[in-house]
């Protein structure tokens, strides 16, 4: 009594594409797909391993993230350091 998957594999890899290159919640995903969110889970699961075939999507993700968070600490310490030059107490 194995229950045959509704949908192709090539529809699958396709929703958890989305998932990666939007910006859209996994929730509003599901509605807009009209599949219930433990199978975009499942399938997120499925295909996001290291040696899955959206390997180099998530690399690219998380260089892109890397690079982003190197810009925003440093964005970041420059402003530490014009808050206390401002805060200096004025002789």
């Amino acid at each position: 009594m194995s229950r045959k998957s509704q949908y192709d594999e090539e529809f699958q890899k396709n929703a958890v594409e989305l998932c990666l290159k939007t910006n859209r919640s996994l929730g509003q995903l599901s509605q807009e797909l009209g599949i219930s969110l433990n199978t975009l889970r499942n399938w997120k699961k499925k295909y996001l391993t290291d040696d899955g075939p959206f390997k180099d999507v998530l690399q690219e993700k998380v260089d892109r993230l890397e690079k982003e968070l190197a810009e925003v600490t440093e964005e970041r310490e420059i402003l530490k350091k014009s808050v206390a030059i401002f805060l200096k107490p004025r002789k």
